[in-house]
């Protein structure tokens, strides 16, 4: 809802005709325009019209008679009629349907009086469109929890009413469901397939088990490949292109090229690609020329992006003499064996376990929903991965990890923290479930950002070499898990959070329990290092205990001592309950 608010507010409401009643508050007016928006939207998808032409079809508001847009596609010859509900939860009721009916049988009726000044304005036109189309389509858009018995019967019960005498009136009414929109709202944010065609030399075929075709490829063919389709061409690979100054293998591509374009096939590994299709074309001067549908480079994308950088430092070089090993086979890239392929080529090179967090659908998802929002996120590691617009992967872990109840997790951010990264542990899955949201993910980066900022500030203004110093370094993760617990509702929140407002908000509950994180170690830290303390799993259970009862305020708390004495084996934790509960009674800022 969050995303869809606000891609009718910047794209939809400008273009709508003007509201009739202007008398409302300004937050109904608001609210309304978005509602009337949603039916441009809906038009805008299913008929792959401009925002401008499906607003101008709205004639939503007050005395519409049930029907929010009229618009009619003379290409198909239908008219689309359409009752919408922008509501995150409600059911489309047979209060929405009926009214939406009884404005259906006015309108093919031709009785257009009782109709608002917008369907008015359009009565020339609707009337035409009535006398030109072949069919006449009942759409229901909407965003709840579907559609209540009662409607549906409703306007069934239109749809098969003889009466009405229109032959053209389609049968079967169109539902525009949440799930939809969820779909086409993120297909904006999705990589475009890569269809092209691609040459080999020298090529070979395997049949079984799985359509493979092998050859030698023009690298400079790639190269411009990867200038044409950017980032799309790369879309199941685990890394984007890290540049030449972060890898000597990069270095070493481009001085190859340099220096000796044509010995490249034999001091490369070759590219390995996946493709949804395969179809070999005709043969020309010893090259075989390939149809390919849906390509997504899984291996070599380093190669491919070094040479694309050296040609365009290097706008005179020549690399027609580089050649390249290229391997196409014909699998889905977001299958499963399209993904067991990318791992286990990608196994053989030097590459971190997170690095595999891109073969997860989830992320993608996340990455779509994040773009919508204005923000960057990076889950496959990249060069371009920079500025105050960008979230890396490593940011969202940390982030995330810190919101947890389990003390376990701030313990593993000090000492284990590729057990996180790891897309097939526990920990990785619980950190990223299906239900997290883009919005959600954005604002636990945000404050967890904010947070760990004036942490890092505290430790850099206390003494040299002090025990101040030490416990500020290596209790920043305890520190920070208390306090993003303070915003819970403020990164649950449907909107993104505006940063600026983030340090005022927690300086001073911040500075507090870092006096209080100080004065708790000196007492707990004797003869034990702050390293080793916070690097141990009960240790910091226990350390954490105390520091929510003092900064939470619940050493009253008549809860606490019977829960202080319950500690089952069965639990995914020690102190659970404890821990489960002083969290869940932070006050929120």
């Amino acid at each position: 809802m969050t995303v869809l608010k606000k891609v009718l507010a910047e794209r939809f409401v400008s273009s709508l005709p003007p509201l009739l009643d202007t008398t409302k508050p300004a937050a109904e007016q608001q609210a309304k325009q978005l509602s009337r928006a949603f039916s441009a939207f809906v038009l805008h998808k299913l008929l792959d019209i401009m925002p401008q032409a499906a607003a101008a079809s709205v004639v939503d508001d007050f005395n519409d008679k049930g029907i929010d847009a009229v618009h009619y596609d003379e290409d198909s010859e239908t008219l689309y009629l359409l009752q919408t509900k922008l509501k995150e939860s409600e059911q489309f009721k047979q209060d929405d349907a009926l009214p939406f009916c009884e404005g259906i049988r006015l309108l093919i009726r031709q009785e257009f009086a009782g109709f608002n000044q917008n369907f008015q304005n359009r009565k020339a036109d609707i009337e035409a469109a009535l006398d030109a189309c072949s069919r006449i389509k009942l759409v229901v858009p909407y965003t709840g929890d579907g559609i209540s018995k009662t409607a549906s019967d409703a306007l069934q019960a239109l749809l098969d009413d003889e009466d009405l005498d229109e032959e053209r009136l389609d049968k079967q009414v169109e539902y525009y469901t949440a799930a939809e929109i969820v779909r086409d709202l993120l297909a904006e944010q999705a990589y475009q397939p890569v269809h092209t065609d691609i040459g080999l030399q020298k090529h070979a075929k395997v049949e079984n088990p799985r359509t493979t075709y092998y050859g030698i490829a023009r690298l400079a063919d790639l190269v411009a490949l990867h200038k044409d389709k950017g980032k799309a061409l790369y879309e199941r690979n685990i890394r984007y292109f890290l540049g030449s100054s972060k890898s000597d293998v990069n270095k070493a591509i481009k001085t190859t090229l340099r220096d000796a374009p044509a010995d490249f096939f034999y001091l490369n590994n070759g590219v390995t690609a996946v493709c949804d299709l395969i179809e070999p074309k005709a043969t020309k001067n010893g090259t075989k020329k390939f149809k390919v549908r849906g390509l997504s480079i899984i291996n070599g994308a380093q190669t491919v992006a070094s040479a694309a950088e050296f040609v365009a430092q290097h706008p005179g070089s020549n690399i027609d003499d580089a050649r390249v090993m290229l391997t196409l086979i014909k699998a889905p890239a977001d299958g499963l064996f399209g993904k067991r392929v990318t791992k286990a080529r990608n196994h053989q090179n030097p590459v971190q376990t997170a690095n595999f967090a891109s073969l997860d659908e989830n992320q993608e998802r996340l990455r779509q929903e994040i773009a919508h929002l204005g923000f960057d996120y990076h889950y496959r590691p990249e060069a371009s991965a920079s500025g105050s617009k960008a979230i890396s992967l490593d940011e969202a872990l940390r982030a995330l990890a810190s919101q947890q109840d389990d003390p376990r997790y701030t313990v593993w951010l000090k000492s284990e923290p590729a057990r996180l990264a790891d897309p097939e542990s526990v920990e990785y899955q619980g950190l990223f479930p299906a239900a997290l949201t883009g919005v959600a993910l954005v604002n636990a980066v945000l404050c967890h950002g904010a947070i760990r900022t004036l942490v890092v500030d505290y430790e850099q203004k206390a003494a040299a070499r002090s025990q101040e110093k030490l416990i500020y370094r290596h209790a920043l993760h305890v520190i920070t898990a208390v306090m993003m617990k303070r915003l819970r509702q403020r990164i649950g929140a449907a909107t993104v959070i505006d940063p600026t407002t983030i340090p005022p908000l927690i300086s001073q509950p911040l500075d507090q329990l870092r006096q209080q994180t100080f004065d708790l170690g000196r007492q707990r830290l004797l003869g034990e290092g702050p390293l080793a303390y916070f690097r141990n799993q009960g240790s910091v259970a226990s350390f954490m205990v105390e520091l929510m009862e003092t900064h939470f305020a619940l050493n009253a708390d008549p809860v606490l001592p019977n829960l202080r004495n319950i500690n089952t084996a069965a639990d995914a934790y020690p102190r659970k309950r404890l821990l489960d509960y002083l969290s869940g009674k932070a006050p929120q800022l």
